[in-house]
């Protein structure tokens, strides 16, 4: 079995974060028919308490790339194929992941790769934690090859307060919302 070598400071912060960090808000799941299609995200949803939004975002790595939640990957599938913005997302199970730059807008980032096995990474992890799968935070790079697809997002009004992230689909978008701001873009069925 290949075994990503870890820095131990990041593998201790992984096997610390559920228990240190864990939100006490339930994963997110929404589910929506598109056309024919079983469309399904389950998510993290992290809650920013006394933080502001841009305080968390000056820490995102250099790639500025966020796992679209916490804790565990984030997981898109369809039971058809369906357009998100322009791009056709194949029937199909993937990771999703926000590029959020600097300035300017945020990109959704569909990848093939489902994450990595916490037990997989190390010897180390606590037993109830070795079939977790966890996003590549930080690490981008290494499973960047297997984007499926880079899609644009339009900057939305923020729904309420926004203190807890979600994602949402309705009338034909998908919706990304937290801190007061919300991006989103189309979700069609694919022609």
């Amino acid at each position: 079995m290949f075994r990503t070598p870890l820095p131990a400071a990041l593998l201790t912060a992984l096997i610390a974060l559920p228990a240190a960090a864990q939100s006490p808000q339930p994963r997110g799941a929404i589910a929506a028919e598109v056309g024919g299609a079983t469309f399904t995200v389950d998510y993290g949803r992290p809650d920013l308490g006394d933080r502001m939004l841009s305080e968390l975002l000056t820490m995102l790595p250099e790639d500025r790339v966020w796992r679209a939640g916490e804790n565990q990957v984030t997981i898109l599938e369809t039971s058809a194929p369906v357009m998100i913005g322009a791009e056709t997302v194949p029937a199909g199970r993937y990771s999703l992941y926000l590029h959020v730059p600097a300035s300017g807008d945020w990109s959704l980032l569909v990848n093939r790769n489902q994450g990595i096995r916490l037990g997989d990474l190390s010897s180390q992890a606590p037993e109830a934690m070795h079939d977790e799968i966890w996003p590549m935070v930080g690490r981008y790079g290494a499973i960047e090859a297997e984007e499926l697809a880079r899609i644009p997002l339009q900057e939305a009004p923020a729904s309420a307060d926004g203190n807890i992230f979600e994602i949402a689909v309705d009338d034909g978008m998908i919706r990304f919302d937290w801190g007061g701001t919300a991006y989103h873009t189309t979700l069609t069925p694919s022609p």
